[in-house]
């Protein structure tokens, strides 16, 4: 499947809390890719938006969370994005975790997909297929 594709399949779906929020997305993308989960490997998933904002409450919010998540998956980060890595963008003040579609990062929000430039990046990390 090609980002492309990814990106249109997801336009379908509604914004719901663990199922298609910017977290769930790139985990769903990541599993496209590498074929596993990289929250169920790190053995933490949020169903709903209490437990989303939970664990958005610790110490280190969204950034040490998804840091821990692609860490304990294998991903490296990446200082040279390619289309199909994983990042942590920011919008409107906040950071979201996003993939890189071309010449725009894409996350999504309670609004629907965004497209972030690529200057409002803060991290990166390459989505390959890693032997498990």
């Amino acid at each position: 499947m090609t980002v492309d594709e990814f990106i249109t399949a997801e336009l379908s779906r509604p914004f719901s809390w663990g199922k298609s929020d910017c977290a769930a997305m790139a985990d769903r993308w990541v599993q496209a890719v590498a074929d596993f989960s990289p929250m169920d490997l790190f053995g933490r998933r949020h169903s709903d938006e209490a437990e989303a904002l939970e664990w958005l409450r610790e110490p280190g919010s969204i950034a040490v969370a998804v840091n821990r998540v692609m860490r304990a998956a294998g991903f490296k980060k990446t200082a040279e994005p390619r289309i199909g890595d994983v990042g942590l963008v920011f919008h409107e003040g906040r950071l979201c975790v996003a993939i890189l579609a071309g010449s725009v990062w894409i996350c999504r929000d309670e609004a629907g997909l965004i497209g972030v430039p690529p200057a409002a990046l803060w991290k990166a990390w390459r989505i390959e297929c890693l032997r498990r």
